[in-house]
Formats: C-alpha cells, sequence, structure tokens
C-alpha cells in the first residue's frame, strides 16, 4: 500500500516499515551546495533561482523540479530573522563577507572558496563580566513568528510532505565557539569552566525563551524538529566527554523538554563525525532521530549502528561516503554503496535516506543521479 510523504516519514520514524524507505533532501543537512546545484541542473537542463538556504555552507533549497525527480518526502520551515537585521553580503579586500545577527562575521575567499569560514568573534577575549552583561538578540522578537505558522500550514495543505522545523541558531556547545571563538572555547573547557558554565547558560537560557514561543506557532502542525551540537571529529569526540555530560548535555536536555511540551515531532539531533560515544546520551535526553549519520568516521558503520541503537533511535542519513564514494567513486561504486547502507539502516523502519550531511560543490551530477535512483530502486520494502 502506497503512503503519502508525509506519512512515509512518520512511519518511519516510529520505527514501522512504509511502502518505500522516505527520502530527505531539500534540508538543511540533507541538500546540495551551490555549485552542485548550478551543475545538476545544467546536466538535467533545467532552470531555476539558486537560493541560498545556509550561507555559511552555501547551501541551495533546490529548485522544485528536483525535489519532484529525486521524490524528497520532507520540507524545512524556519523561524525569520530578528527585526532589524538584513542578511547581507559585501567585499573586502580578497573577501566576500557577511555578519550574522548575533555579531559573528564570516568570510569567503573570492577566488575559489566554496564555503564561508569565521573571521570574528562577539565573545573572543571578552571576560565573564561582560558576558553577563551583553546584550542578546531577542529571542522573542514578534518579527522572528511573523506569517511562520502560516508558512507551515501552505505547505501542510498544499502537499503531502513532511514538516521539519529547524533550528536558528547552532546548539548549544557550537554557539560557544560561534560567539567566543574556537580557541577561546576550548581554553574555557581547560581552565575556566565558570566562564563555561555562563555561557551555556546565556545560551540555553534564549534556546528556551525561543523554543517555547516557535513551538507555540508550530508546534502541532509539524512533524520533525530539529536541534543539534558538532560533538565529533573523524576520529572521536572534540572535547571531553566528561566536560559534555556536565555542561551541554543537560542545557540540551532542557531545549528538548522545552519544544516537546507544546509538540508530538520527532526531536532530530545533527552531529557530524565520530560520536558513537555520545549515542546512550543523547537517547537518554530525548533525542528521536541522528543525522548525518557520518558512517565513514571511526566506530560509526552503519551495520553496528543499527544493531546497537537501532531500536531506540533513528537514522536520517547514512546513504553513501561523502569522500569516497559520492566525490570520488564512479555511479557503479554509488549504487552499490547506497544499497549496502540501505540494507543496513532500513530493516525494520527508523531510517531516512539522505546524503550524509550535504552534497558537496565536486559530486558529479551523475553521482547525484544514481545516488537517489539506487534509493528508490533498493528502498523498497516487501
Amino acid at each position: 500500500m502506497s503512503c503519502t510523504s508525509r506519512e512515509r516519514v512518520v512511519t518511519a520514524l516510529r520505527h514501522k516499515e512504509p511502502d518505500r524507505v522516505p527520502i530527505g533532501f531539500g534540508g538543511l543537512h540533507d541538500s546540495i551546495h551551490l555549485f552542485g546545484h548550478r551543475k545538476l541542473k545544467e546536466y538535467l537542463g533545467l532552470s531555476g533561482e539558486d537560493i541560498i538556504q545556509d550561507p555559511f555552507q552555501q547551501i541551495v533549497f533546490p529548485i522544485p523540479e528536483l525535489m519532484e525527480k529525486f521524490q524528497a518526502d520532507a520540507l524545512p520551515v524556519y523561524a525569520n530573522p530578528g527585526a532589524g537585521f538584513e542578511m547581507r553580503y559585501y567585499d573586502e579586500g580578497e573577501f566576500r563577507k557577511y555578519g550574522d545577527e548575533w555579531g559573528t562575521v564570516y568570510r569567503q575567499p573570492k577566488k575559489g572558496g566554496i564555503w564561508f569560514d569565521f573571521e570574528s568573534h562577539v565573545w573572543q577575549g571578552k571576560t565573564a563580566e561582560e558576558i553577563r552583561n551583553w546584550k542578546l538578540p531577542d529571542p522573542l522578537d514578534p518579527v522572528r513568528f511573523k506569517d511562520v505558522r502560516a508558512k507551515a500550514k501552505h505547505i501542510l495543505d498544499t502537499t503531502d510532505k513532511a514538516i521539519v522545523a529547524y533550528a536558528p541558531t547552532g546548539g548549544v556547545y557550537e554557539h560557544t565557539y560561534w560567539l567566543r571563538s574556537m580557541e577561546d572555547a576550548f581554553m574555557d573547557m581547560a581552565g575556566d569552566l565558570p566562564t563555561l558554565e555562563l555561557i551555556t547558560e546565556r545560551i540555553v537560557q534564549w534556546m528556551e525563551l525561543f523554543w517555547d514561543r516557535y513551538m507555540e506557532e508550530l508546534g502541532d502542525l509539524i512533524q520533525v524538529v530539529q536541534i543539534g551540537d558538532d560533538l565529533g571529529g573523524q576520529d572521536g569526540p572534540l572535547f571531553s566527554p566528561e566536560i559534555y555530560r556536565r555542561y551541554f548535555k543537560p542545557r540540551e536536555k532542557r531545549v528538548i523538554e522545552t519544544i516537546k511540551k507544546k509538540t508530538d515531532a520527532k526531536i532530530y539531533f545533527h552531529s557530524c563525525g565520530a560520536v558513537r560515544e555520545f549515542i546512550p546520551d543523547l537517547i537518554d535526553i530525548g533525542v528521536d532521530v541522528l543525522n548525518p549519520v557520518q558512517v565513514g568516521a571511526a566506530r560509526m558503520g552503519s551495520d553496528l549502528l543499527k544493531k546497537d541503537f537501532g531500536d531506540a533511535i533513528s537514522f536520517w542519513g547514512g546513504g553513501a561516503d561523502p569522500v569516497k564514494v559520492m566525490s570520488k567513486g564512479s555511479t557503479r561504486d554509488v549504487r552499490e554503496e547506497v544499497k549496502r547502507r540501505i540494507g543496513d539502516l532500513a530493516p525494520g523502519g527508523g531510517f531516512v535516506f539522505a546524503s550524509i550531511h550535504n552534497i558537496q560543490a565536486d559530486v558529479p551530477p551523475e553521482n547525484v543521479i544514481a545516488f537517489f535512483e539506487a534509493a528508490l530502486e533498493y528502498g523498497q520494502y516487501a
């Protein structure tokens, strides 16, 4: 029996088998880079505007024709920036730059640049007293929520897609270094834990206020809510798991509890890297879905993840190794990899097929097409 996209996603995230494995394509972590989007459109003879979804990664909202071709099952919704903030790029020397509403500035080399990177951070070098008194953007600014419900309702009424409400910021840990800089954030972990606690508390209080109001608008309309924190590198945790469990885990739990008070949507947690060590913690705080399932990282094999955690958490991603296969492999390599990952992760439900993070600029269009065609072929449930 065939399902609507919404039914397909909901069924899978309840750890049951729908008609086929749902496909995630077009959200913050499972879309495609601007350059890849342009190449894919050209290859397929398609037109349409490149609308940036995330300036930091240069990720687009794919054109509707691609969403339809690849049978994507979910669509994203976002809150708005606060009043008075205008997203704009500007040139300065050899760089193209922009700033966010928190005050962090990003830059991209004008020659050969693919993504943006950090340039400056408003709390870098600041004392605890300065951080304590710093005025943050208003999490309850009415402009953030203007027309958000109407947009979600339009998706609900005019499509059969599942709706994913994406976070407006990084997670509690990520936001420490977005505001503080990676260097200062790690120095706080190593030698100034009171400042680390102050920063994480300011961030989580902002998030609690925002998410409470956001879910007031959307909680009854959506099927998935995204939060996250990049906790892993290629070989293991980025910092001490003890630090995570003391400072970040309880605050992530507070965010999840705030969200779940006003919605039955599943909690989708994005964390790149080798995060196997943290999966029991994520399950403990109420995470329902792990993304992007970086199968090439240490101890992140898809077969063992499914065996050890598949009853307790769903997986969104894990479709094919992004470097060895998607960027450098043949279409045959892509198809074989997709077949393998679906075979590992799909049985019993609990799996949304998607790229491992966004499809990058150097992925050949033929491989993108093979990726989704293989998912539709091998993702059928008997």
